[in-house]
């Protein structure tokens, strides 16, 4: 993998934190192309295996990254709060307390909440497909300026976020392209989705047909009748 000092200082976004034994963390950052694998210890290591992680009942954990984009470092006890990759990042996103956090953060800015919620400073771990959702679930509109959006709203967008991310999380991520879970399986929640993708299609709320714009480089769909 890159080395932490040369690729750290212009790294952002979202990571992984393994606890490990011995006692620290693994930090993990997935690039464009990265996955964890876990599988027996004698299967065949993949092309672009850059880690193996041998675990106590003889299995890999495996990080495969055919772009090279990602990064693997060691933390030592204690020094998670002070590494300069974590320390710009926001509150994690199924935080309890992000409801009281978050929209006053997102109240005090006039940038587009859609690229708000993808600010990994304002929050960490919201990626382009649970944004959608959420502010379709929440009624908002993606283009909608975080300082022309009352508290009540916002606190129904973050609680959305949250929901969104919880039921995905229990159908095992979203697979739209080439995602898969450390042991192989496929997300399920890609059938849950209501706008991400629907480009055209009715609306399953509504039956407006959903439109698609582009926000800070990010396609987002969304209802010109459910949200505004």
């Amino acid at each position: 993998m890159r080395d932490r000092r040369v690729a750290e200082p212009r790294r952002r976004g979202k990571f992984l934190l393994i606890d490990l034994d011995p006692p620290g963390t693994l930090l993990i950052h997935l690039g464009m192309s990265g996955r964890l694998l876990l599988v027996p210890g004698d299967d065949p290591i993949l092309p672009h295996t850059h880690l193996v992680i041998v675990l106590d009942d003889g299995r890999n954990l495996r990080l495969v990254d055919p772009r090279r984009f990602g990064l693997a470092w060691w933390l030592d006890p204690g020094e998670e709060s002070g590494d300069p990759s974590l320390a710009a990042l926001g509150t994690e996103p199924l935080d309890e307390r992000l409801v009281d956090l978050l929209p006053p953060r997102l109240r005090a800015r006039r940038s587009p909440l859609k690229a708000l919620l993808l600010d990994q400073r304002l929050v960490a771990g919201v990626g382009n497909i649970y944004a959608t959702e959420a502010l379709w679930r929440a009624g908002i509109l993606p283009s909608r300026r975080g300082n022309r959006t009352s508290i009540e709203r916002l606190c129904r967008l973050v609680v959305e976020v949250q929901s969104v991310l919880r039921e995905a999380i229990e159908q095992g991520g979203t697979t739209i392209r080439d995602y898969s879970t450390p042991s192989g399986d496929f997300g399920s929640f890609a059938v849950m989705l209501q706008v991400y993708g629907k480009a055209g299609l009715p609306c399953p709320r509504c039956g407006t047909e959903v439109r698609d714009l582009r926000l800070g480089g990010r396609s987002t769909a969304w209802c010109p009748r459910c949200q505004t």
